[in-house]
């Protein structure tokens, strides 16, 4: 069978997104190289890259135009097992050959690939070549399984459309005047007889040729049918139902459907109940479709999940948020589903993600996390296994939630037991992390003296041995177990081990010194520490090897750690001897030499082992805080073995809480004008009434012509009266700050002679003084005369009005 018929039968078959590179033409073929070559070189790189998407598809097409096709398919199944275009591809291909072959192929992926496409494609093959029963079957578990999505409207309407010619077929027969009198329900074609007019006339040719007949669809047929799957009226409106709590492009035509459905039945006030409970649903599933649509416009459904890789990478990561966005809107539950509901709801399209995006284990904690939510506890697990064993076998956060989970049932202990060994098997070694989880695992359940057994068992023969087991190990035995001198024997044993080349496990050591205050010991072990450096450092300059670097840093890692020590915990002659322990030990090594007193003065300075400023620095770090010398900023060399886990972590701590930002004095917040570039200031001289100042007050003022009035301006007026007259809520303001702001600005002072040509209103100052008392006299009737405000006219109004109710209401 040629390509082109497949992809012509694919077309047919598929939904309308059209179908992957696999059921396209052939490829032309380059230029100088044979088919045989070309198949070569496509064999060479599913080898190189077994997860090539783009050479199995070239592959496959090579063998469709072969003719030989089922054994390549074979293998692209087995190596992209949920990849639905090839799965679809190769079930119409099988189709072309065999019907049955093909509905084997279905029945292999369609419970694991519960993708729409693959979908639709099966269902058009079950419409083509099976019998009645078997179509409705089909159509009833897709329902089941994809009927939330929201491209599920050809599933939906060809379903109904079978479903109402059978109502239809099943009134007839109970009342032959059914349709005079409106019982039977308006229909649309039927799907069957369409999928197999456009069946191709090669496979109704090959058909006859094989004496198969084509499957019976009369209306006894559909009469049978309804018999054996109980397809009766509370059936049907179960389906329409389900129908209308979805969300689909084709929902406005099928709640008419329904409507209709209702109103058939003969009992107008049960159909008005029904249609009001669904009514919500059916709107709420139309406005969420829009969105839904929009959503999932660039998604590319037919995507193959591949592993990460720097040439896929970003168009994957372009996929995944898509999906991403979606899942977050499902969540939202903008149906307002039921717990169960929703739940099933979002699993499936998390499902569906994972067809595409099953390499990303964002997604598939984020689909264990959901079930958790759901109370499923036992599926969230399900789908962790899941995705370890089908995608990720590598990663080790989900193996190790795996194992936690099988843990914290307690039913599965010796599953628990098994995810742990197989994570040390499987991973990549050292893989530390891994023993120390397994170790925590087995003191949690077995006890201190299986861990003590299965740690000393693991130092000997273990590959994912490294000193950071030994510091896990010494810590559980002192935080959980108490035993000081076991731990310090486990540091020990780990110093033997590791000491000379791992400055790490000593800075670990000596901060569980400290913790048991313990610091003699620890000042001991830090000036060993410097003090053997510093010898390797003369051994190495007099065999004339340069100092490697890894030596300088670990150096200056620990004299760091122990003039920290001594600036905060120690007296004054122990910060002398660590602050001046590198020089002076390094001229009594080269005097032990016999070295001239000439050379000495030339080092340690010019060898690079005296302390520079930026040693300086993280001498006197204490946690987060360092002192910063103004200096050109120098690319930072991160040595992960010479870190301070503890400096490290509190430096962690501090950014996570949002302290990282740097401190700022109220000064620098404070905003001071320019008031060189101001104009003066100059306030009307408004008043608020002569009743509110005493005849001392003004003779004061006449005495004082230099001195500003005391008379409140206009606008502070205003102001006043429409503050609250309630307490304010909230923070109360930081007075002191605000007097601190309004003391540092300067004003300059205003004459007030400058004031008497001010407008205010169109309303000349007067000059005098007499004209000033005469308009301010006591008798209310002035300018300047105490005035009503708006709120108190409006309340006087309000209070009239009331009393005229009041009076009309006792006449």
């Amino acid at each position: 069978m040629s390509s082109s018929s497949l992809a012509s039968a694919t077309t047919k078959a598929a939904p309308p997104q059209p179908p992957g590179p696999v059921a396209q033409a052939p490829a032309p073929s380059a230029p100088g190289l044979l088919p045989v070559g070309r198949v070569k070189s496509l064999e060479a790189a599913i080898e190189a890259d077994p997860f090539d998407v783009a050479s199995w598809d070239a592959r496959l097409r090579e063998a469709i135009q072969d003719g030989k096709a089922e054994a390549v398919f074979e293998r692209a199944v087995k190596q992209l097992p949920y990849a639905a275009r090839i799965w679809a591809a190769y079930a119409e291909w099988s189709e072309m050959q065999d019907s049955a072959a093909a509905l084997g192929v279905y029945s292999r992926c369609l419970q694991q690939v519960p993708n729409m496409d693959l979908w639709l494609s099966f269902l058009n093959f079950s419409k083509r070549h099976q019998t009645l029963e078997e179509v409705l079957r089909s159509y009833g578990r897709a329902v089941d399984l994809l009927g939330s999505d929201w491209r599920a409207s050809p599933i939906w309407s060809d379903y109904l459309a079978l479903l109402k010619h059978a109502y239809n077929v099943q009134q007839k027969k109970e009342n032959p005047d059914a349709e005079l009198q409106g019982k039977l329900l308006a229909e649309d074609p039927n799907p069957i007889d369409t999928a197999r007019r456009t069946l191709k006339k090669e496979l109704k040719q090959k058909q006859e040729e094989t004496g198969r007949a084509s499957a019976d669809i009369s209306d006894a047929e559909f009469l049978r049918v309804s018999d054996v799957l109980k397809i009766d009226q509370e059936f049907i409106r179960k389906v329409f139902q389900r129908c209308a709590g979805a969300s689909h492009s084709t929902m406005d035509k099928l709640w008419v459907g329904y409507e209709q459905f209702e109103k058939s039945q003969g009992n107008p006030a049960l159909a008005a109940k029904y249609m009001s409970e669904h009514m919500p649903r059916y709107v709420r599933g139309k406005a969420a479709y829009k969105e839904f649509s929009q959503l999932g416009a660039g998604i590319d459904y037919y995507a193959v999940a591949v592993p990460l890789a720097p040439k896929t990478a970003a168009e994957q990561k372009k996929q995944f948020d898509k999906w991403t966005a979606t899942l977050r809107y499902e969540r939202t539950n903008p149906l307002q589903l039921g717990s169960d509901e929703l739940t099933a709801r979002v699993a499936l399209v998390y499902q569906q993600a994972s067809l595409c995006c099953g390499f990303f284990p964002d997604l598939w904690y984020d689909f264990s996390a959901w079930l958790d939510l759901g109370k499923k506890e036992a599926e969230a697990t399900e789908v962790l296994r899941k995705g370890v064993e089908r995608f990720l076998p590598k990663d080790l956060t989900l193996r190790l939630l795996l194992a936690q989970r099988y843990e914290l049932e307690p039913v599965q202990l010796e599953a628990a037991d098994d995810a742990y060994r197989k994570l040390m098997e499987d991973m990549p070694r050292p893989c530390p992390l891994a023993l120390i989880n397994f170790l925590g695992y087995v003191r949690r359940q077995r006890g201190a003296n299986d861990f003590r057994d299965t740690f000393l068992e693991a130092t000997e023969s273990s590959a994912h041995c490294t000193w950071e087991v030994y510091v896990f190990a010494a810590m559980t035995e002192y935080h959980v177990y108490g035993a000081v001198e076991a731990a310090a024997g486990v540091f020990r044993l780990g110093m033997e081990r590791y000491g000379d080349r791992e400055p790490a496990l000593l800075a670990a050591y000596v901060n569980f010194l400290i913790g048991c205050n313990d610091l003699r010991s620890a000042r001991a072990e830090l000036s060993q520490g410097v003090l053997e450096r510093l010898q390797q450092a003369v051994r190495d300059r007099l065999a004339n090897r340069d100092e490697s670097r890894p030596l300088r840093e670990s150096l200056s890692f620990l004299w760091q750690k122990w003039a920290r020590l001594e600036n905060y915990f120690g007296d004054a002659e122990a910060v002398r001897r660590a602050t001046s322990f590198r020089d002076s030990e390094y001229r009594s090594l080269q005097r032990d030499l016999e070295v001239d007193e000439e050379n000495i003065l030339q080092t340690p300075i010019s060898l690079g082992l005296s302390t520079s400023i930026q040693e300086a620095e993280e001498s006197f770090r204490f946690l987060h805080l360092v002192p910063r010398s103004t200096r050109p900023p120098e690319p930072v060399q991160a040595d992960v073995k010479a870190q301070d886990q503890e400096v490290a972590d509190a430096e962690g701590d501090f950014r996570r809480l949002g302290g990282a930002q740097k401190a700022v004095g109220h000064a620098a917040n404070i905003a001071r004008p320019d008031t060189a570039k101001m104009l003066a200031f100059k306030p009307a001289l408004d008043v608020v009434s002569a009743r509110q100042r005493d005849v001392e007050a003004r003779l004061e003022r006449k005495a004082q012509d230099a001195q500003l009035p005391v008379m409140i301006p206009k606008c502070l007026q205003d102001l006043l009266a429409v503050l609250p007259s309630r307490p304010m809520k909230g923070a109360k303001p930081d007075v002191d700050y605000l007097l601190t702001v309004l003391q540092t600005v300067p004003i300059p002072p205003v004459p007030v002679r400058e004031l008497d040509t001010f407008r205010y209103d169109s309303l000349r100052l007067l000059k005098s003084e007499e004209d000033r008392e005469r308009f301010m006299n006591d008798d209310g009737d002035g300018f300047f005369s105490a005035r009503s405000t708006y709120r108190e006219r409006l309340q006087a109004k309000r209070q009239k009005v009331l009393v005229e109710q009041h009076t009309k209401q006792e006449a």
